[in-house]
């Protein structure tokens, strides 16, 4: 399931997209809380960060 969660949020995250409309909208079968921990779960893993152009919103992690 995790793995599918993961497919579901990179594919929303192409372009920079506010935390709290993820987990209103996009994982909005999950409590506030355990949005949030998949989303800390995925920036720890390197796959998402915040964006650096705006606060709160998050994006997939480029290769630098």
């Amino acid at each position: 399931m995790e793995k599918n969660i993961e497919k579901l949020i990179m594919s929303k995250l192409r372009q920079p997209i506010h935390k709290s409309y993820v987990c209103k909208y996009i994982l909005r079968d999950f409590t506030k809380d355990e949005c949030e921990e998949h989303l800390k779960r995925m920036m720890d893993d390197g796959l998402i960060e915040e964006s650096p152009l705006a606060a709160g919103y998050l994006v997939v992690k480029s290769i630098k």
